[in-house]
């Protein structure tokens, strides 16, 4: 059963959904402040952070130290009450789904003041202590990527899953394999409910697979997410977002 925290999502078409901040350590300077401040003059009824989620002991590059979890909660609590009667401010967690870490991933979804996780399956474990970003033949990543996916689907961690198409990343053509691939993500999120995420910077960079979106079914929950860095990347986001009719056939 998916988290009750779920009930932070919505598909609203006035929200900033997926916004990173500076401690992720490839953002820009931007304050929280900063982005929450450019949401409000956008229009936007929301604002979503979702920062990538620290790890114990810092195993990981290109996130937050978990040394400042503490911080980035505390930070965006206070935009909570600051802005509370303009936008509502979603204080959440970009994460992969590593089954080595299912005790801390349980202590997050119960943490105070995180109102939800988001699924994003960047790398996998191998086995413990081994991840495929450390493998030299990346060609068949895209599988064990899916295989995570579908396992942090069904984790009930998760309140939605994060440019799922993307696990294709270094795939240039389109087979049967990555349509069965697809197919079988596409109906576990149906299944438990979960939305998959639209990401406009996967389109910006590339990276999105029009194949992927013309197997989703109408009944499927999708949310559009910017996966802004900064506040320029928010700023044109936004409008691609909400704007641009393109993303799904």
């Amino acid at each position: 059963m998916q988290h009750e925290k779920e009930s932070s999502i919505t598909t609203a078409t006035r929200e900033c959904f997926h916004v990173h901040t500076s401690r992720c350590k490839h953002a820009s300077g931007d304050t929280d402040d900063d982005y929450t401040e450019a949401a409000l003059k956008l229009g936007a009824s929301k604002i979503v952070f979702t920062d990538h989620c620290p790890f114990p002991e810092n195993p990981f590059t290109n996130r937050m130290d978990m040394e400042q979890l503490p911080e980035y909660i505390h930070s965006l609590k206070l935009l909570k009450m600051k802005y509370e009667k303009f936008i509502d401010v979603q204080i959440g967690l970009e994460t992969e789904f590593l089954p080595s870490f299912r005790t801390y991933y349980e202590k997050l979804v119960e943490m105070d003041g995180l109102d939800l996780l988001i699924l994003g399956q960047h790398f996998y474990e191998v086995e413990p202590d081994v991840y495929s970003f450390s493998m030299e033949d990346k060609h068949n990543e895209y599988i064990g990527l899916a295989k995570a996916t579908l396992q942090g689907i069904n984790s009930g961690y998760f309140s939605v899953v994060a440019h799922p198409d993307r696990i294709f990343r270094r795939k240039t053509g389109w087979d049967d394999t990555m349509a069965g691939i697809s197919k079988e993500i596409i109906d576990e999120a149906k299944e438990v409910g979960i939305p998959l995420e639209i990401n406009v910077s996967s389109i910006r960079r590339r990276l999105y697979k029009q194949e992927f979106w013309d197997l989703v079914p109408p009944k499927v929950k999708i949310i559009k997410g910017i996966d802004a860095h900064s506040v320029a990347e928010l700023n044109e986001g936004f409008t691609k977002c909400h704007y641009c009719t393109s993303f799904r056939k």
